[in-house]
């Protein structure tokens, strides 16, 4: 029985990734904005961190290796499963930095408590967050420590 719900629980988030990831896939095939474009639309929410096309598509590449790593760590807690699941912990973090003000805005967030951290992640680029609902909800939090842990 407890083997058979692991098996259940693994495909429903390999399910999960591939839907989140698949509109991240395609949208790095789709026209990009110009950065002004971005820019303008990132007024009406002072919270957006608006996004050049270049950081897009460097943020879009590593969410593609973090939805890799996660879907390849499942839902185990084995030493390997484990590893995996904080590779991908360091690469949204590293995701984060590719654009200094998305960086800069994510720390500060998170030095404002995890419910901060998340409500300003839902105004985000849509591919840095479909990069975190990747992480599981542990990895999440070590993130958001480690990023609280930063001087802004």
């Amino acid at each position: 029985m407890h083997k058979s719900l692991r098996y259940i629980s693994a495909t429903a988030v390999a399910a999960v990734a591939i839907g989140v990831a698949g509109p991240t896939a395609s949208a790095a095939q789709a026209h990009l904005p110009a950065p002004a474009a971005v820019a303008e639309a990132a007024s009406t929410d002072s919270q957006t961190v608006p996004l050049t096309a270049d950081e897009v598509a460097e943020i879009q590449r590593i969410a593609a290796q973090i939805q890799a790593e996660t879907a390849a760590a499942g839902d185990e807690d084995t030493p390997r499963m484990l590893s995996g699941k904080s590779e991908a912990g360091k690469k949204m973090i590293a995701l984060l930095k590719k654009s200094p003000g998305l960086f800069k805005a994510a720390v500060k967030a998170a030095k404002s408590g995890h419910k901060a951290f998340k409500d300003w992640m839902d105004k985000q680029n849509a591919a840095v967050r479909a990069a975190w609902w990747l992480l599981s909800g542990g990895v999440q939090s070590w993130v958001i420590d480690e990023l609280a842990k930063l001087v802004s």
